[in-house]
C-alpha cells in the first residue's frame, strides 16, 4: 500500500500544472476618468506632475520625504530614490526620467487588484495588461504615444511590460516608478 501511495505521489508530481493551479493574475480596471481617482491618489499624480514640469529632479524629494516608505525606484533598493532617478537617466541630472514621469501620468490608468481593499493605481494601464501581442489597435496607440515601435515589440516579444511604469497606492502613497521586472 505504501508503495503504491508513492508511486502515486511521484506521479503527480511528474504532471504538467494545469492553468487551474497557476495563480489568477488580479482583476483590474482601466480608466482616464481622473475625477474617478481617490483624492489622495490624485493628489499625489499631481505633485509628481508638478514636479516633472520643474525640470528639476530634486522636486521629487519633498513627496518622498512626506511618505512613510520612499518609492521603489529600483529593485537593488537604492538609499536615495532621488539621487538614484538623478544617477541612472541618460543626461545625468534626472531630466529624462522627469520626461518620462511626465509621458506616463498623462496617459491611462489602471485600477490594479481592483477586487482588493488596497488597489494600487498603475500608469501606464499596459504595465498590468497580460498579453501585449493582444492589444487592439486603441491600446496599441496607448502604447506607442509612449513607446518607439521597437521598443514595444521588444516587450510583445519579452511577453511583459518591461518599461517604465508609476504605483500610487489608495492611500496616496507614491510607490514606486521602475523599470525592468
Amino acid at each position: 500500500m505504501r508503495l503504491l501511495a508513492a508511486v502515486t505521489l511521484a506521479l503527480s508530481l511528474t504532471l504538467p500544472v494545469t492553468a487551474q493551479d497557476e495563480p489568477a493574475w488580479p482583476e483590474y480596471t482601466v480608466s482616464n476618468d481622473l475625477s474617478a481617482l481617490p483624492e489622495p491618489v490624485r493628489k499625489t499624480r499631481d505633485a509628481l506632475i508638478a514636479a516633472a514640469l520643474s525640470g528639476d529632479i530634486e522636486a521629487l524629494r519633498p513627496i518622498v520625504k512626506a511618505q512613510q516608505h520612499p518609492p521603489t525606484v529600483s529593485y537593488g533598493g537604492p538609499d536615495d530614490a532621488v539621487d538614484y532617478l538623478k544617477t541612472y537617466s541618460a543626461d545625468g541630472q534626472g531630466i529624462e526620467n522627469l520626461a518620462i514621469m511626465l509621458e506616463l501620468l498623462n496617459a491611462p490608468y489602471a485600477v490594479f487588484d481592483s477586487a482588493s481593499d488596497d488597489p494600487s493605481y498603475v500608469w501606464p494601464y499596459l504595465a498590468v495588461v497580460e498579453d501585449l501581442s493582444a492589444l487592439t489597435p486603441k491600446q496599441k496607440l496607448d502604447a506607442y504615444r509612449i513607446l518607439t515601435a521597437e521598443q514595444f515589440q521588444e516587450l510583445v516579444d519579452l511577453e511583459a511590460w518591461y518599461y517604465w511604469r508609476i504605483y500610487i497606492g489608495k492611500d496616496g502613497e507614491w510607490q514606486a516608478f521602475v523599470a525592468g521586472d
